[in-house]
């Protein structure tokens, strides 16, 4: 089902403010979670879980947004 975009539920009833800017700097999903509980090994596992994470934000920031089939 497709919502109807002329009905009046879409359409706000007060001016929508501007989103906040982030900070220039905002600490990764992993630097948020603190220090790592796996121990040290000879494969970086924190440095391969960045780049997957920083792969899949972009990939997820490039693609247009879809809707859901439920």
């Amino acid at each position: 089902m497709t919502p109807d975009p002329t009905d009046p539920f879409w359409s706000p009833t007060e001016p929508l403010e501007d989103f906040p800017s982030l900070p220039p700097e905002t600490p990764s999903a992993l630097e948020r979670l603190g220090p790592s509980p796996f121990p040290k090994s000879g494969f970086p596992f924190l440095g391969f879980l960045a780049t997957v994470y920083d792969h899949i934000a972009t990939h997820v920031g490039a693609a247009p947004a879809t809707e859901s089939t439920e």
